[in-house]
Parts: structure tokens; C-alpha cells; sequence
């Protein structure tokens, strides 16, 4: 069983002085190393952070880490911020929420077909809220200059990322972070197009530490192919391509853009399974049935 464990985990986040970062499941224990690729600042390990709720984890985050994996990262690290369930948000709990993080990691560890960088992931937790906190602490795990973390986020995250108001001066403020430190940006329904993301990381003053992706249905092998293609640079094409991927997806239903957590909690409140399955990956399905998690 692992929920002492994990339990054991969330109090050493709480404990004077907390634990800022840990990890609680790694694809190796050398993570984020391997024989292959061991530590090294003349090239540093690249990992993608997906710093979500997780109330639950959906299929549309795990199309996320497959988007980073194709832009170039060699690990890939679940991360889940303390703070996030502790403000009393509706769902799981913290060991319910890594629970189900694990699940998704172990499944992608065991897939043999899987991206190398999805086979080499991890579950962590931090104590802090603002990515610029979170980050140093994970720096400071590993040996100096050895490691470099792509952050994924949606176009709403990112506005909040490079909102001015946060600091005197945004593009110096910043300065430090993207030092060892890069975005992974994809688009979500309802928080603006890809032409108002292309403005808004010009106008931060780092579009070069920002990557934009789109993400692929998960159900066809020609559609992951055609989304891969959908990425920054790609111009005309890239317009192309998914619009092609969203006329097939619209054919079978709700599309991977359109999943989200609370979606997820809204189908378990009526029932609707069909709904659930689509969302979810199986192990999660069957950890949210085990704990009775979203019925209330």
C-alpha cells in the first residue's frame, strides 16, 4: 500500500522546516540521470514539469507531456503543489491526488512503446505556489547547471506567469527564472488563439524561452503524427493540420482540448461513465471508483 507512504511524504511537506520539493516515485533511482545520460552542465538533463491540481489527472495532461516530449525533453516530472489542495478545493485529497499521479506515471514507465522521456517520469511535491518559488528547490536537488526544467502550462497559466502586476519590472524580474528554466505553452478553448499567445510572449520580452505546442487527439496514431507537425514555426501548415485533427475528433465526440478535471467530476456527479472513460486513463478510473472519489 502506498498511501502511508505518500501520507508520510505530505508531512514532511508540512514539518518546521518543510521539505520544499521531493520526490515520491521515480522511473530509476538515479532520476532525472541515466547510464546513458548521466549528470553533466555541458548539457544539462531536460525535464518537463506539469505542475497541475491533478482533481483528477486527465488524458488531455498526459497529451501535454507527449507535446513536450516532442519538442525535445528527457524526463518528465508530475508535480502537485501542497497549497493547491489545502486551499480547500473540491475533490480529492493530497494522497488521493498522488494516488492517482502515480498511477499515470507507472502506466507510462511500463509502456514499452511509450517516448523515452515518458518511460522516465516521476510524481513530486512542493510546498510553494509561484512557479519562480517552485523552481529552485528542484535546481537545488541535483548537482549545479545539470539540469534544466521546461514548465508546461496553458495559455491562462502563462498570462498569469508574465502578468505585470506580479513585478516591478517583468522581463528583468524574470530574468533569473528563465536562466534554467523554459515554458511549454499549448492553447486551451476559451483563453485566446494561437496569434494572441504569439503577442503575448513577444510582448514579455522572453519568446525565446517559450515553446508553443498544440495538442493531438489521443485515439488516432495519424492524428499524433499530424500534431506533431503543429507546433511553432510550422506557419500555414500547422494551421492546416489542425483543423484536420479537430473535424476528426469533433466526429467522435468530446476532443482532448476540451477535457479538463472539472469535466471529469461533472460526468462521475451523473454518472455518465462513457464520459468518464473518454477523460481518463483506466488505473485512474479505477482509483477514483476505489476511493469514491467526486460522488458528493
Amino acid at each position: 500500500m502506498r498511501k502511508p507512504f505518500l501520507q508520510l511524504a505530505l508531512a514532511k511537506a508540512k514539518d518546521l522546516p518543510p521539505k520544499p520539493f521531493q520526490t515520491t516515485l521515480t522511473a530509476t533511482s538515479s532520476w532525472p540521470f541515466t547510464i546513458d545520460r548521466p549528470a553533466s552542465p555541458t548539457r544539462p538533463t531536460r525535464i518537463a514539469v506539469l505542475d497541475s491540481s491533478f482533481n483528477p489527472p486527465t488524458k488531455a495532461h498526459y497529451q501535454l507531456l507527449k507535446a513536450a516530449a516532442r519538442v525535445g525533453c528527457d524526463a518528465v516530472l508530475l508535480l502537485l503543489a501542497t497549497n493547491n489542495v489545502d486551499k480547500g478545493q473540491t475533490g480529492a485529497g493530497a494522497v488521493e491526488r498522488l494516488e492517482m499521479m502515480e498511477a499515470v506515471a507507472i502506466d507510462s514507465i511500463r509502456n514499452e512503446k511509450e517516448d523515452p522521456a515518458l518511460r522516465h517520469m516521476a510524481v513530486g511535491l512542493t510546498i510553494h505556489a509561484r512557479f519562480m518559488d517552485k523552481a529552485q528547490p528542484i535546481l537545488d536537488s541535483y548537482p549545479a547547471n545539470t539540469v534544466q526544467l521546461s514548465w508546461i502550462m496553458g495559455h491562462d497559466t502563462m498570462t498569469r506567469l508574465f502578468d505585470p502586476k506580479y513585478y516591478n519590472d517583468v522581463h528583468a524580474d524574470m530574468a533569473p527564472f528563465f536562466e534554467q528554466c523554459d515554458v511549454i505553452c499549448s492553447s486551451r478553448p476559451g483563453y485566446g488563439t494561437r496569434d494572441e499567445m504569439l503577442k503575448f510572449v513577444e510582448a514579455s520580452g522572453h519568446s525565446k524561452k517559450v515553446t508553443l505546442v498544440d495538442i493531438p487527439d489521443d485515439d488516432d496514431e495519424e492524428e499524433q503524427k499530424v500534431g506533431a507537425l503543429a507546433i511553432e514555426g510550422e506557419g500555414r501548415r500547422a494551421e492546416t493540420t489542425t483543423a484536420m485533427m479537430t473535424t476528426r475528433t469533433n466526429a467522435r465526440g468530446i476532443q482532448v482540448k476540451e477535457m479538463s478535471s472539472t469535466v471529469v467530476r461533472g460526468a462521475i456527479k451523473s454518472q455518465d461513465w462513457t464520459l468518464v472513460d473518454r477523460c481518463v486513463h483506466p488505473s485512474v478510473r479505477q482509483l477514483i471508483e476505489k476511493n469514491g472519489l467526486y460522488v458528493d
